[in-house]
């Protein structure tokens, strides 16, 4: 197989849980004590957080394609990011990569059009709901994408930072969600993209009656299918 290069600490919480994903799924398939050849490169959340509220995207561009240095140079035969904010800075590293990187949107948005979804809500940071890197890949697609309105951006970017980040989760910031969602129903989504790779440890299907997308298992999935594939 090839060897997994991932960018993590973006935060900790998500990069474990992918981690879990991809060496359970690895073992689902093959058993005994086989589980996959992984180099991780673990980054500063704060430095990049600070970043992203500056909207320096060319920085953070700068920190990533180092970080994809470091990882080809341990052997990694491509890259993922763990997180769906970085992202945003896809199109200023996609040349100056020394890896494939496996992008999260296009893995999330390969499965929506798998299932033929048309119009989807979009959950996720501050940066995710309003820079537009989704929209841009989802749109291509042919897929339309809705966010919450202004002030549930902010109320879920408070949540994410300042809760999740930290392995957290509050009663309130899940009726939060819950009246998010509800109101994405309300204005015609038929299935909502969790495109903050902490939103699992707080959104669950019970939640909503709209299909969720984890955009962290679809991602893990995809970066493990990629590392089987031949060829």
């Amino acid at each position: 197989m090839r060897r997994i290069g991932l960018v993590g600490g973006l935060s900790p919480e998500s990069t474990v849980h992918y981690y879990q994903i991809l060496c359970r799924e690895y073992n689902r398939r093959f058993g005994g004590l086989n589980f996959p050849e992984i180099t991780l490169e673990s980054l500063n959340l704060q430095e990049l957080v600070g970043l992203f509220e500056k909207n320096d995207w060319d920085k953070v561009g700068a920190a990533l394609v180092a970080a994809l240095h470091r990882l080809k140079a341990a052997g990694a035969d491509f890259a993922a990011i763990l997180a769906n904010t970085p992202h945003n800075a896809y199109d200023r590293i996609r040349d100056a990569a020394p890896l494939k990187i496996l992008t999260i949107m296009d893995a999330t948005a390969s499965a929506l059009k798998r299932d033929g979804r048309c119009a989807v809500g979009l959950l996720g940071t501050r940066a995710t709901m309003e820079v537009g890197f989704f929209q841009k890949h989802f749109a291509a697609a042919g897929i339309e994408t809705r966010v919450p309105e202004a002030p549930h951006r902010a109320e879920l970017d408070r949540i994410i930072w300042e809760e999740l980040s930290h392995g957290v989760i509050q009663p309130a910031s899940k009726e939060i969600v819950r009246a998010i969602l509800r109101d994405l129903e309300k204005r015609g989504v038929e299935a909502v993209v969790l495109g903050c790779t902490e939103l699992c440890l707080l959104i669950q299907e019970s939640d909503t009656r709209l299909p969720l997308y984890d955009t962290t298992r679809i991602h893990a999935e995809a970066i493990l299918d990629y590392a089987l594939r031949e060829g």
